[in-house]
């Protein structure tokens, strides 16, 4: 097991961690999905399809687990453009982008 996910998996024991990996089962996501290389995708209403793809995972000074990604966005007309690098707490991650994709997908 990699020290990224003993991290996550050491927090997910106390009391905060229970619910956030209640939140993982309850939408069919397991929290090995959240791993570096993982990709996961929103649409806007705009039909503008955002992709996240995780470079990291890693606890702040807090003990809160954090992900590092790279989003990109294409527009329904196929034009593509590179986001930047973000971060996020995991937690919000999981809120804003619910969607596992496949590499070859995004």
């Amino acid at each position: 097991m990699s020290t990224e996910k003993q991290k996550v998996m050491h927090w997910l024991k106390n009391d905060n961690g229970r619910s956030l990996s209640g939140l993982f089962l309850k939408r069919g996501r397991n929290l090995d999905d959240v791993r570096a290389g993982s990709t996961f995708q929103r649409v806007h209403r705009d039909r503008m399809v955002e992709t996240a793809q995780v470079l990291s995972v890693g606890t702040d000074t807090y003990g809160i687990p954090h992900v590092r990604f790279q989003v990109s966005f294409r527009r329904p007309n196929q034009s593509r453009f590179d986001g930047g690098g973000r971060m996020l707490a995991l937690k919000s991650l999981a809120d804003q982008y619910r969607e596992h994709v496949s590499a070859l997908e995004a």
